[in-house]
């Protein structure tokens, strides 16, 4: 008999996908990643529109990475494959690409999908433009009231915990003049 696995599982393995692969990089209270409600909506231009202020830049240019990063790994989830969603490194790389394509491998294995959207209020926590590459820390809190994995073939959900609001911490980095998110994952020790 299948093993049914609980909504809170599902969750950690498609929003901590990443924190399988951070290393030592990591800040020490970012075990995995990133809070102010907004859906996830048509995916944004790859890029922000440059102002005299490179720290506002460099601010704008991250959140459209994150929001880039969630539309596409919406479209993974919702579809349970990687199948059509061939711009997922317009928006990620290194350990956040790498836990996306886990969470998806998961999926396909298990026959599940993620329905519906998370809710997301991505915050700036930190720019450092002097860092080799530069950096952008953002906190999130995802909700995920709305956003429920479910067998691929019957529709049925999975367990949950009650668990809808995750923080979630990420890391854009500037590489080759375009900011990409590299580290994503979310803190299993904070709710939101």
């Amino acid at each position: 008999m299948a093993r049914v696995l609980r909504r809170k599982d599902l969750m950690y393995i498609a929003l901590v996908a990443g924190s399988a692969v951070l290393t030592a990089c990591s800040s020490p209270h970012t075990d995995a990643a990133p809070p102010a409600p907004s859906t996830v909506a048509a995916p944004p231009s790859p890029t922000a529109t440059p102002t005299a202020d490179p720290t506002a830049d460099a601010k704008a240019a991250a959140l459209v990475a994150y929001q880039g990063m969630w539309d596409v790994t919406v479209k993974a989830y919702n579809a349970g494959s990687l199948d059509g969603v061939d711009n997922l490194e317009t928006y990620t790389r290194d350990k956040a690409l790498a836990g996306i394509k886990i969470a998806v491998n998961y999926y396909q294995k298990n026959n599940l999908v993620v329905k519906g959207q998370p809710k997301l209020s991505p915050q700036v926590q930190a720019v450092d433009l002097a860092s080799m590459p530069a950096r952008v820390t953002i906190r999130d809190c995802i909700d995920s009231t709305d956003f429920l994995p479910v067998n691929k073939t019957t529709g049925a959900p999975s367990d949950t915990d009650g668990v809808h609001r995750h923080v979630y911490n990420s890391v854009a980095q500037r590489v080759d003049g375009r900011w990409l998110i590299g580290e994503s994952a979310v803190d299993r020790t904070l709710t939101c």
